[in-house]
């Protein structure tokens, strides 16, 4: 990994990165920041008294039970968190960084249709207009401004540095900008205080309207039918913490977003963070986030990028050749991170959008700017998602993670791969091709995600999809009754699938053995277990191969 900027100014641990350093615990005024995770979604009072002892709790995504404690970072004080009643989890919260690359010397029923579009005339926007967007045209991607033609949008929000709300692209009675808020003050404003203009960038490229000046967003925003939500997560230096993208993605999601960008990332997982995406994701919204910039060091996974349930971005190349990142034209950038979290590829090259006035860095006229990085590309793919909901109203996230994922262009070897994964995203096929059918059941990847979803109570038969890469495990919860046989069976014609049955009391299939498991995987598992509790049991359904559509069908007997 490259060296890391300097210090940051609210004291995040100063050492510099390298490709062999372990997670970073975000600290200020010698305080480290415990997220503490609890099974279901307990009060105040319940928080308090189970770990009031080691500091004063403070929400940070309560829907999700999720609680913070600011304390000395030492093991010890998380060792003994995680002894306390009630606690399911305690994580320091970590370092994450911009994913904005410093520019080199070179540079369930079958879906309805979607809605179709009406027409939009050609905008005359600067940079648009004279073809300086490569990004907006052929060859490099099908986007078209027809595609812009939909009923209303989502609200995009922009998880970063802020939107400098004074810019022309940004500011007037028409601006887009809505419901602002910062993670680090607490306000509601979120002002790119940046010394890059990162926000303001990566904006841009998600939304900046067509007004005829500047540039053209992938998904222009629009007073009152496409609106765009700052939500300040980062420092001047474009540093973040776990703490910060959380408490941003619950503001994000209870004001109405239901598309989500993070253009950063580091190394460490935390499952907090998992839950929240997971709450984030049944609540309507999808995430999309970048990879990270270290494709040619060490390329690790990052996070949040690493989650289950978000949507992977890496950056494709302009059409120019420049050493060392780009050789190929339109080909995948050498710097873009090559592991399981790449789910598409989208332009992250040479890639000019609005940024604050004071800006210097990569200038190309008072106002806009070039940057690349992976930082680049995720806001394109946002704003495709943004299109493909207004194309298909009450359309959920996992369709149209599916639907990016399934339309996009192979760029490697044939189907899924480390380096382009699916392939480099097409927003005409996303936007104009049916959805894929909906999986009513996600997300329900560990027990807490399902902990307020009724018990199924068989017989029953449930349809729904699974992939070995993105989407491995399902969990259903099931009512039973001791002395009962349960009988479990599933069947898909392209995954190959375990069951597993876990007993009433069980808090997280991460951990533990399950109470009785099929020995190996195949199209068609089937699994008999008596139960010795009475209920709510889980029967999971995990995918060892393949990726696709399964029934599970449910039977009970005496």
């Amino acid at each position: 990994m490259r060296a890391l900027a300097a210090a940051l100014a609210v004291a995040l641990l100063p050492a510099a990165a390298t490709a062999a350093d372990p997670p970073r615990v975000a600290t200020a005024d010698g305080l480290g920041t415990l997220l503490v995770s609890f099974p279901g979604a307990p009060d105040a009072g319940e928080v308090h008294a189970a770990i009031g002892r080691f500091g004063e709790p403070r929400a940070v995504a309560p829907e999700a039970g999720i609680w913070s404690v600011r304390a000395p970072a030492d093991a010890g004080l998380r060792d003994r968190v995680l002894r306390a009643p009630g606690v399911r989890s305690a994580e320091w919260s970590l370092v994450r960084r911009v994913d904005e690359r410093a520019r080199q010397a070179q540079a369930p029923a079958a879906p309805a249709a979607p809605l179709p579009l009406t027409p939009v005339g050609p905008p005359t926007d600067e940079y648009y207009a004279n073809g300086r967007q490569w990004s907006l045209f052929p060859p490099a991607t099908t986007w078209g401004v027809d595609l812009t033609g939909t009923p209303a949008r989502p609200r995009i929000a922009i998880l970063d540095s802020g939107i400098d709300s004074t810019h022309p692209e940004w500011s007037g009675p028409a601006s887009p900008l809505v419901a602002p808020y910062s993670a680090w003050t607490r306000r509601q404003s979120a002002e790119d205080w940046g010394r890059t203009g990162h926000g303001t960038h990566v904006a841009g490229i998600a939304a900046a309207p067509i007004n005829g000046i500047g540039v053209v967003g992938v998904a222009p925003g629009a007073r009152g039918v496409a609106e765009v939500m700052p939500v300040q997560i980062s420092d001047r230096d474009g540093y973040s913490t776990d703490e910060t993208m959380i408490r941003g993605i619950r503001w994000a999601v209870r004001n109405g977003a239901k598309v989500v960008n993070i253009s950063a990332g580091g190394v460490g997982s935390s499952p907090a963070f998992q839950r929240v995406v997971d709450w984030a994701f049944s609540s309507g919204a999808l995430t999309v986030v970048s990879v990270g910039n270290d494709g040619q060091d060490y390329g690790a996974v990052n996070y949040p990028a690493g989650y289950r349930g978000v949507l992977g971005v890496a950056a494709q190349c302009s059409g120019a050749v420049t050493a060392p990142d780009c050789p190929t034209p339109y080909g995948l950038a050498r710097f873009s991170n090559r592991n399981p979290s790449v789910d598409v590829v989208a332009p992250g090259a040479d890639i000019i959008s609005s940024v604050p006035p004071w800006v210097r860095q990569g200038m190309v006229s008072p106002g806009y700017a070039v940057k690349e990085g992976t930082s680049m590309a995720a806001p394109f793919v946002a704003g495709v998602a943004a299109l493909v909901f207004a194309a298909n109203p009450g359309a959920t996230p996992s369709q149209v993670l599916r639907q990016i994922k399934n339309t996009a262009t192979d760029m490697g070897p044939r189907g899924r791969d480390a380096s382009t994964g699916h392939g480099l995203v097409n927003p005409r096929a996303a936007v104009t091709l049916p959805l894929p059918v909906d999986d009513p059941h996600e997300a329900n990847s560990d027990i807490a995600a399902v902990r307020r979803v009724a018990a199924i109570v068989p017989p029953a038969t449930l349809s729904a999809f699974i992939d070995v890469d993105d989407d491995p495990v399902d969990v259903y919860p099931v009512t039973v009754r001791a002395g009962q046989v349960l009988r479990m069976s599933a069947r898909s014609s392209s995954a190959r699938l375990r069951i597993s049955y876990w007993p009433p009391g069980t808090r997280t299939i991460t951990s533990g053995r399950p109470a009785a498991t099929t020995r190996r995987a195949s199209g068609a598992p089937s699994l008999a277990v008596t139960a010795s509790r009475s209920g709510r049991g889980y029967v999971v359904v995990r995918a060892a191969a393949g990726r696709g559509a399964y029934r599970l069908i449910l039977r009970r007997s005496r």
